[in-house]
């Protein structure tokens, strides 16, 4: 620690004495072929520390520069970088202006889908988080806490440091109800809907940038979005080479190695981009450690009027289970807090899910262009997890089995039971769109069509005293499921006249469950889903800084697999409660499956915004309004794996007002922050998870806190930035019974950062430094519940990092 607070100290004072120069260079950089501004665009003065970045209008300042001649370098990723000469006089700003020329390569195929929005043209309400935000901000944490900061989110980690399990909430919509995409391609698992964000370790270093859209209707395919949507984009491909090389170490043994490779641009027509990652931490929690290996590959090929693309990307993860919670009086203790009461060294996870993903674009005239997009995913892993509390009767070791037993099966345990889980994940999907551009907008037609196939088992890993009888590859469940889908989208953007347009979507979507090939019980069903999700909306640019929208989306989705049958826990004594298919009886008693218990979720949102943008200050205001019917919600219980049980209620409605602000006084300072005040309730419902049924009509529904608000201030001198953050998050339920017992109490915790970047060392080596503390103020908080469990986060912690880019 004493050898990093050196070199830290070391390199503010080198950064220092940079700083007491007393000449600078202004000026603006822009577009060659089209004069706009060119925001984000490098600025180094050669053989010096010295830098900037232009802002959103295109300018830049470089002060504390020698006097005397000096070589300017301006950079910008899709352009030719330019060097050029200027004569700094003392005191004085020199001013330098610039324009460059793009570069042969056009971009991704896939930056640009009809599931972004457009400032001042789509009638929606999201955020995007821009390429180098990304870069400012990102450590080893896993994406949604980076998406943390954006209106209406939060984020809670199993392990508490932000590291493996993480997960995302929208306007407090968990990531089951949010379709997430990453190049345009769905990873909602097609199962329970879940986002599993360490499936992609590493992924946020490979980001070109994050668009979220808030409120229902927001993706035209993948699962239908409730909450919202997220649609990652990774990084474009350099115009020149470059070779970068990371490490970092932080708190709770937390490292990270990653190297990473761009070609550039090779024979005006082919290029490729490579990153390697390991991260590693042993976690806040106690016996929450994780190890993951990530990997990125992409390829392109650039001809005259089309382009291929093809991305490979993944990693092997392991990691100990921390999926359980802790008693809330336990938050405030700093020993009890880091308790994990998944006890056993044993109970880990170890899964791999590469991607595989094909783009091709062919620009069939100046205004229609042909996408198409597939992909195959396949993901295969295990967990093992403690399952002495089990009677034999729960593995099937019992006499109508073949198995002898002496004594009564539901009331016999296996001493230190250890159950391996096992999943095997195959999913691949074609997705075309054709674009045809008119003379008062576009329209934008496509399909998707994704086949998903898994296979499921169970067996005792190890076990004291089991049964000589048991073969070791003995599995007392086995199941196979999959799903179909389908879906057909229509997408008009039409302008109405210059400052007035107007957007209409239409998709069609088709689900099928299947669950077959049971083993023991032989259940085996279809379910088909049939959806139609319209949505309208209308953008009015009142001048060049103001304008307001309206838009109005109807979307319906499907419940999970599992509220349909969870065939995993099909062999759970009758005593305790049966598992069985919940579906409606016939009049001979069997089970129709044409009638399912759980129903499809049906919303109606209603959104109404406004914004402002000048060269200072971008500000934007909405409010929603979103009436479910049939909404699926938790009841405070989990399930064995601390995964909320739900089921439908009745009208539920949640409205709120969200405001955000950036404001750039100055050039080198921001300030930015946001807001949002909901309230969300129960209209109709009863619940029934109790001996009683209860009415609860009025009622805050859980996990859905009331207020969120988030700051942040950054600033920027010469090669250092230095960043503040806040995050407050007011009070939420645990479940829907207004039990005060079971609340997240309200927190507020502060980050900051500071990043010293060296450009233009020794030719063009560059060098960057960041020191990241999180919590400063060192606060005891949950940061999220379920029932009367917690999840906690962690005390204060740091993370230091060095790269190099050569």
């Amino acid at each position: 620690m004493a050898r990093i607070l050196f070199l830290w100290t070391l390199l503010i004072a080198t950064a220092a004495a940079a700083a007491a120069q007393d000449g600078g260079i202004t000026g603006r950089v822009t577009d060659g072929a089209t004069g706009r501004p060119l925001a984000g665009a490098n600025v180094t003065v050669e053989g010096t520390a010295i830098g900037s970045i232009s802002g959103k209008d295109g300018r830049y300042l470089v002060s504390r520069i020698s006097p005397g001649q000096q070589r300017v370098r301006f950079s910008f990723i899709g352009y030719i970088a330019r060097r050029l000469d200027v004569t700094v006089s003392a005191g004085d700003t020199a001013t330098l202006d610039v324009a460059l020329t793009p570069s042969l390569i056009p971009g991704s195929p896939v930056t640009v889908t009809a599931t972004r929005g457009k400032e001042r043209e789509t009638p929606a309400t999201f955020t995007t988080l821009e390429r180098q935000q990304i870069r400012d901000r990102y450590t080893t944490q896993d994406i949604p806490v980076l998406l943390s900061e954006l209106p209406s989110s939060t984020y809670y980690s199993e392990s508490g440091n932000n590291i493996g399990y993480t997960y995302l909430n929208i306007r407090g919509f968990d990531a089951r109800r949010i379709a997430v995409m990453v190049n345009g391609i769905p990873q909602n698992d097609p199962e329970d809907h879940n986002v599993y964000w360490l499936d992609f370790p590493d992924l946020a270093a490979s980001l070109e940038d994050v668009q979220v859209q808030r409120g229902g209707g927001s993706a035209f395919y993948g699962p239908p979005a409730i909450g919202g949507s997220v649609n990652l984009v990774t990084s474009q491909f350099a115009a020149e080479r470059s070779l970068e090389v990371s490490a970092g170490a932080g708190s709770f043994n937390t490292r990270r190695l990653s190297a990473a490779f761009s070609s550039g641009l090779l024979d005006s027509r082919y290029a490729f981009h490579a990153r390697l990652a390991r991260i590693r931490s042993d976690g806040y929690r106690e016996r929450s450690w994780t190890d993951f290996a990530s990997y990125f590959f992409g390829a392109i090929r650039y001809d005259e009027s089309m382009t291929t693309q093809l991305n490979f990307y993944g990693g092997p993860v392991a990691d100990h289970l921390a999926y359980v919670g802790i008693p809330k009086e336990d938050v405030t203790n700093r020993e009890r807090r880091r308790m994990n009461p998944i006890l056993r060294n044993e109970e880990l996870e170890n899964f791999s899910q590469p991607h595989y993903e094909l783009f091709h674009e062919w620009r069939l005239s100046s205004d229609v262009t042909l996408n198409n997009t597939m992909f195959y995913v396949t993901g295969e892993g295990f967990f093992d997890y403690d399952g002495s509390w089990a009677p034999l009767s729960y593995y099937r070791i019992a006499p109508q089995f073949g198995f002898p037993v002496s004594g009564d099966p539901d009331t016999l345990y296996l001493p230190g039971a250890l159950i391996r889980a096992y999943v095997a994940n195959r999913q691949y999907g074609w997705m075309p769109r054709v674009t045809i551009r008119h003379d008062d907008g576009e329209i934008i037609a496509g399909a998707e069509v994704r086949i998903h196939r898994s296979d499921h088992w169970g067996r005792i890993q190890w076990a004291q005293e089991l049964p000589p009888e048991v073969p070791n590859d003995y599995r007392y469940y086995e199941y196979n499921g999959a799903k179909d889908i389908v879906s057909l989208y229509v997408h008009e953007q039409y302008r109405l006249r210059p400052d007035l347009s107007l957007m209409v979507n239409l998709q069609y979507a088709y689900n099928r469950y299947r669950l077959y090939n049971e083993k023991f019980l032989g259940t085996d069903f279809s379910v088909p889903y049939h959806f139609l999700n319209p949505r309208a909306g209308i953008n009015f640019n009142i001048d060049d800084r103001w304008n307001a929208y309206l838009s109005i989306a109807y979307t319906s989705r499907e419940p999970r697999l599992k509220n349909l049958y969870d065939a995993a826990e099909a062999s759970t004594p009758a005593s305790w409660g049966a598992v069985v298919p919940q579906f409606n009886r016939t009049p001979a008693g069997t089970y129709d499956f044409k009638d399912p218990l759980v129903r499809p979720e049906s919303l109606f949102d209603l959104e109404l915004g406004s914004a402002y943008a000048d060269t200072h200050i971008k500000s934007a205001a909405n409010v929603y309004w979103m009436e479910f019917t049939d909404e699926i919600v938790k009841n405070g219980q989990v399930d064995r794996f601390g995964q909320p049980i739900t089921g439908n209620a009745a009208r539920t409605r949640h409205v709120g007002i969200e405001v955000s602000a950036t404001v750039t006084p100055f050039e080198g300072l921001t300030f930015s922050g946001n807001a949002t005040i909901s309230r969300n309730r129960f209209v109709r419902h009863t619940d029934y998870s109790g001996s009683q049924p209860r009415e609860l009509d009025g009622n805050p529904i859980a996990g859905f806190p009331d207020g969120i608000a988030n700051v942040r201030l950054t600033y920027t001198a010469g090669p250092l930035t230095a960043s503040w953050s806040t995050r407050f998050v007011g009070r939420q339920h645990t479940d829907n019974f207004r039990d005060e017992r079971n609340t997240v109490d309200p927190y507020t915790v502060s980050d900051a950062s500071l990043i010293c970047r060296f450009n233009g060392l020794f030719g063009d080596l560059g060098l960057e430094a960041r020191l990241q503390v999180n919590n400063v103020f060192d606060a005891l908080y949950a940061a999220y519940g379920e029932g009367e469990r917690f999840f906690v986060a962690a005390e204060r912690n740091a993370f230091f990092n060095l790269r190099l880019i050569l």
